[in-house]
């Protein structure tokens, strides 16, 4: 894929430079069609992730939506507990009432009885007690167990009262307390209302930042499966021009003389990691601590811009001739041209912390490779056995983790 990712176009330069000139314009065509596809492929991409980090947004606000439905209906749910505890203690207490009543009615009954009795029917009245007495001690015993009597009856019908009234009292203490349950549930459930309302919304949102996000996804393979043809393309104009350079009798060489030296590609010296077994793979290349610095070519050759997201990031590629092939990775910024000549030492780009980077820093190899695609299928040389001395290499630089 990385080979597919490369620009082809320094077979422009290459077979301009021996008079290829069929192969030129094929190649320049398919290039100035690569780079039309690959700018609408990044605008949609970038399209793409506009509407995914809106997903995001709208998800992370469902979310929040969600969890304040499920505790508002947790709410309501306690407060109908509630509310339905008020209405069997309402009941109860009516029930009491109810009981109070009828025992009152008793009483008052019995009494009016009673009193029928002794005043209209001919029983014992009071002035007949009092009139049988046989003395006045008698007299006034028998007007006190009277009054006894009246008092009771009159203290207990009104214990009977008191307790009623209690009761009613307390019921009507509930029936407040019920009222002001059922405000708060109210306000809860128009709270419920307003949310699911949302709720719905937002569903109605998200799918909608989906069916959108999937479109552009299709778009981005179209855009990848034409730039799959014209990357084929490429390789097999690639391949003829490279056919044809080998037998070019006036010609013995790739274009370009390679004298084999090579110079540091940027000011900082300091090696923070070799070609090793790293993290349970190859390192391919050395990385270098220069955090934003210029990065020179470092050797004469044409260069190819690429980018690999999860990769080596914004990177270079610089075909040397002789075989010679080096690779920038991890760049801010490219400072040339598809095809473009570069000299030895001059500044191609900026490094960064683009790509695969856990930190700014610039990744440089070196391998022999007469093709793109041969480039990434052919063992890494170690840049330390070609770069001049003088560099300094950092604490487990060189250590296996």
């Amino acid at each position: 894929m990385k080979g597919r990712i490369l620009s082809l176009t320094i077979v422009t330069s290459l077979v301009m430079t021996i008079g290829l000139t069929s192969f030129a314009s094929t190649i320049d065509d398919l290039n100035k069609e690569k780079n039309a596809l690959n700018s609408q492929m990044q605008q949609t991409a970038q399209e793409k992730n506009q509407i995914k980090n809106q997903k995001a947004n709208e998800q992370s606000e469902l979310d929040t939506i969600n969890y304040e439905l499920i505790n508002i209906q947790n709410e309501i749910s306690e407060l109908q507990s509630k509310i339905n505890e008020l209405n069997e203690s309402i009941e109860k207490k009516q029930k009491e009432i109810d009981a109070k009543q009828k025992d009152l009615e008793e009483k008052q009954e019995l009494l009016k009885k009673r009193l029928v009795t002794l005043y209209k029917k001919g029983g014992i009245s009071y002035l007949d007690v009092l009139l049988g007495a046989s003395d006045y001690i008698e007299m006034l015993s028998s007007y006190d167990a009277l009054s006894r009597i009246a008092d009771a009856d009159t203290e207990l019908i009104n214990k009977v009262s008191s307790e009623k009234e209690e009761l009613e009292n307390a019921k009507k203490e509930l029936e407040v307390q019920k009222a002001e349950v059922d405000s708060v549930k109210s306000q809860k459930e128009a709270k419920n209302t307003e949310l699911s309302e949302k709720q719905a919304q937002k569903k109605l949102k998200i799918a909608t930042l989906t069916q959108e996000e999937k479109e552009k996804q299709d778009e981005i393979d179209k855009y990848n499966k034409a730039m799959d043809d014209v990357n084929k393309k490429l390789e097999e104009a690639f391949r003829k021009a490279h056919e044809q350079i080998k037998n070019n009798k006036n010609n013995g060489s790739d274009g370009l003389k390679f004298d084999g030296s090579f110079i540091w590609p940027c000011n900082n010296k300091t090696v923070t990691s070799t070609v090793k077994k790293r993290w349970g793979r190859l390192h391919k290349g050395i990385d270098i601590g220069a955090s934003y610095e210029s990065v020179y070519a470092s050797a004469t050759g044409y260069a190819y811009n690429a980018y690999d997201r999860n990769g080596y990031g914004v990177y270079i590629m610089v075909f040397h001739g002789s075989g010679y092939v080096t690779l920038y990775g991890h760049l801010s910024k490219s400072h040339v041209s598809d095809g473009q000549l570069v000299k030895q030492g001059q500044v191609i780009a900026t490094s960064g912390n683009s790509g695969g980077s856990t930190g700014a820093h610039l990744h440089f190899e070196i391998r022999q490779a007469t093709s793109i695609s041969q480039f990434f299928s052919k063992s890494p040389l170690n840049p330390l056995d070609y770069l001049p001395g003088g560099y300094k290499l950092a604490s487990g630089a060189a250590t296996e983790s």
